[in-house]
C-alpha cells in the first residue's frame, strides 16, 4: 500500500527527472474542471523504458501516481491529491509509419509535426502516392491529436477522433479513456481506433493490449459507457488505472472526398432521433456526424461571439439544433444535392430551416459551446455543474425530455445546458449557478435526480469522460457489482501495491472491502 514519502526521499528514489519545486508543480495541480489539488513531486520522464522503470521504483516504495498528459479531462482523474504526478508531456513524437503493402517509413527523432508531415509527404510521393489508407501510425502517447491529423493529412488520411480539445487531448489519454467524440456514431471510439497500445502495468512490468474492432451498436444497447471499463481490453478504455500507456499504433483513415452538413432545428429530441434513424437508413455509414445542441447552448455561443457570430439559420427558436454531417468517398456523387433532398422531401424541412454553410463554420459553433459556458459561468460568479452522461440510442430522446421535465420539477430556476454527441446517445449537461443561488448548494440533489433519470433510462453516469475520482461515489452506489469486482481483481493482478491512480473509481475505498 501507499505511503507518505519525504521530499528528499522521493527525489532520490526517483531521480534526475523528479522535481518537488512548488513554483513548478503549480501547474499540474490545477485541472480542466474542479478545485486545485496538491502534489508531492513531479516526475517527468524522458523515455518509455524510464516510465517502466519508475513503476517499478514507486511501486516498490509504495509512491502513489496520478498521470497528466493533455490534462483535459472533466473528472478530476489528473488531479493530485498528495500524490506525485507523472507527466508523460516528454513522450510526444511520431514513431514509424506503415503501408498497406508493408513499406516503412521511420520519423526523425525530436522532428517537429510540420516537419515530420513534410518528410512522410515526400517519401509517400518518391513511391508512386500508393493508396495507404488501412496504414497504420505508431506515436508516443503524450502526442496530441491534432499533430497526429497534421502528419496524417499529408498522405490525404486522417485519425478521425474530433473533439474540442484536440488541440491539446493527447492520444494515450483518449485510448485509456475510449473517449468518443463527435465522429463515433461513423468510426466508435478511441479505443476501436487504436490497434495497439503498449506501456506497462502499475508495477513497471511491459503490457501489450489489443483493441477491439468497432460494430455498429444496436439501438437498445449503450454505445458509450466509460462506466463499465473492460479489464479484458488490458491499458485501453480502463483509464490508466491498470497501467500506463506509452505507445500506441493507430489506425489511419482515408479523409472523405466530399463532406456536406447542416445546421437543422427540430421541435423536440424524440424528432431528432426520429432523423437520424432516416439518415442512417438513407446514408448507411456515411452519416460521420450526428450532434445536438440545446438552444441556450447556442445562445451562449451567439453572447460570447457577439457580432462576430455566423448562424445559417435565419431564425433562432427551436428547442433543439443538429448538426448532421455526410461524407462520400467517390467525387462524382452530387452529395449536397442528396443532403439537401433528404431534409427538404423525407424530413419536410422548409428552405429557411435547412442550414447550410462551410463546414468549419458548422463546427466552430458547435466547438465553442464549452467556452461559452465557461464565460457565461464566470460572469454569473456561481459555479457549474458538469455532467456527462449516455443513454441507448433508441431511448435518448425521450430520456433528455423526461429529464428536462425532472429537473424543471424540482429546481424550477436551473437552467438545463445540453449539447453531445446524440448519434451515440451522450449527452454533455451543464447546470449554471449564480452568486444569489451557486451550483454547489443543490448539487447533491440535483445529482441524484440527473443520473436516477439517467439510470431509469438504461444509461450511465459517465459516457465518455471517464469515472475519475470525481464520481467514484457513484461508481460504487451505481455500477454493478460484478463490474465492480472484475475491476478490482485486475487492479489487484496489475497494480498490486495501489500505486497508480488509486483514487480512480474509489479503488482505493473497494480495495479496502
Amino acid at each position: 500500500m501507499t505511503a507518505a514519502v519525504d521530499s528528499a526521499t522521493l527525489t532520490r528514489l526517483l531521480g534526475a527527472h523528479c522535481t518537488v519545486d512548488p513554483d513548478r508543480l503549480k501547474r499540474y495541480e490545477i485541472p480542466e474542471r474542479g478545485e486545485p489539488g496538491k502534489a508531492s513531486g513531479l516526475v517527468v520522464p524522458q523515455s518509455e523504458a524510464e516510465v517502466g522503470q519508475l513503476l517499478a521504483t514507486c511501486s516498490a516504495n509504495g509512491i502513489a501516481l496520478v498521470i497528466s498528459a493533455g490534462r483535459t479531462g472533466l473528472v478530476e482523474a489528473q488531479r493530485p491529491d498528495g500524490e506525485c504526478v507523472m507527466s508523460l508531456e516528454k513522450l510526444d513524437q511520431p514513431l514509424s509509419f506503415t503501408a498497406p503493402d508493408g513499406e516503412i517509413f521511420r520519423f526523425a527523432d525530436a522532428a517537429s509535426p510540420e516537419a515530420a508531415a513534410d518528410a512522410l509527404g515526400a517519401w509517400w510521393r518518391g513511391l508512386g502516392q500508393p493508396p495507404c489508407h488501412d496504414g497504420v501510425l505508431e506515436v508516443q502517447a503524450g502526442m496530441a491529436v491534432d499533430a497526429v491529423n497534421l502528419i496524417l493529412g499529408a498522405l490525404g488520411l486522417m485519425w478521425p477522433m474530433e473533439m474540442g480539445s484536440s488541440s491539446a487531448a493527447s492520444v494515450g489519454g483518449c485510448i485509456a479513456n475510449a473517449s468518443a467524440g463527435a465522429n463515433a456514431v461513423c468510426y466508435g471510439t478511441a479505443a476501436h481506433l487504436a490497434i495497439q497500445a503498449f506501456g506497462f502495468s502499475g508495477d513497471g512490468r511491459e503490457m501489450v493490449s489489443d483493441a477491439p474492432a468497432w460494430k455498429a451498436v444496436p439501438g437498445d444497447m449503450l454505445a458509450i459507457n466509460s462506466a463499465q471499463p473492460r479489464p479484458e481490453w488490458g491499458l485501453i478504455g480502463t483509464q490508466g488505472v491498470l497501467g500506463v500507456i506509452t505507445r500506441a499504433s493507430l489506425r489511419a483513415y482515408a479523409i472523405p472526398v466530399q463532406r456536406e452538413a447542416a445546421l437543422i432545428p427540430v421541435a423536440d429530441m424524440p424528432a431528432a432521433m426520429r432523423i437520424l434513424a432516416a439518415a442512417q437508413a438513407l446514408f448507411g455509414d456515411d452519416v460521420e456526424e450526428f450532434e445536438f445542441i440545446g438552444r441556450p447552448a447556442l445562445e451562449l455561443v451567439r453572447e460570447l461571439k457577439g457580432e462576430a457570430f455566423r448562424s445559417p439559420l435565419a431564425r433562432h427558436d427551436a428547442p433543439y439544433y443538429l448538426l448532421l454531417q455526410v461524407k462520400s468517398h467517390k467525387a462524382h456523387v452530387d452529395l449536397a444535392g442528396k443532403l439537401y433532398e433528404f431534409l427538404a422531401d423525407d424530413v419536410g424541412l422548409a428552405e429557411d430551416d435547412i442550414g447550410y454553410a462551410p463546414l468549419k463554420a458548422l463546427k466552430e459553433i458547435r466547438h465553442s459551446i464549452t467556452e461559452a459556458s465557461n464565460a457565461r459561468m464566470r460572469k454569473l460568479g456561481g459555479g457549474r455543474l458538469s455532467f456527462d452522461t449516455a443513454t441507448p440510442v433508441a431511448m435518448f430522446g425521450d430520456y433528455l425530455k423526461v429529464l428536462e421535465q425532472e429537473l424543471s420539477a424540482e429546481f424550477p430556476d436551473a437552467a438545463l445546458i445540453a449539447f453531445g454527441h446524440a448519434g451515440v446517445g451522450g449527452a454533455h449537461l451543464h447546470i449554471l449557478g449564480s452568486k444569489e443561488s451557486p451550483a454547489s448548494v443543490h448539487a447533491s440533489a440535483l445529482t441524484r435526480i440527473l443520473f436516477d433519470v439517467t439510470q431509469d433510462f438504461g444509461g450511465t453516469f459517465s459516457a465518455e469522460h471517464g469515472v475519475g475520482s470525481k464520481w467514484g461515489s457513484e461508481f460504487i452506489a451505481r455500477a454493478p457489482k460484478d463490474v465492480q469486482a472484475a475491476l478490482v481483481a485486475a487492479k489487484r493482478r496489475h497494480d498490486p501495491n495501489t500505486v497508480l491512480s488509486p483514487r480512480n473509481f474509489a479503488l482505493d475505498r473497494l480495495l479496502r472491502g
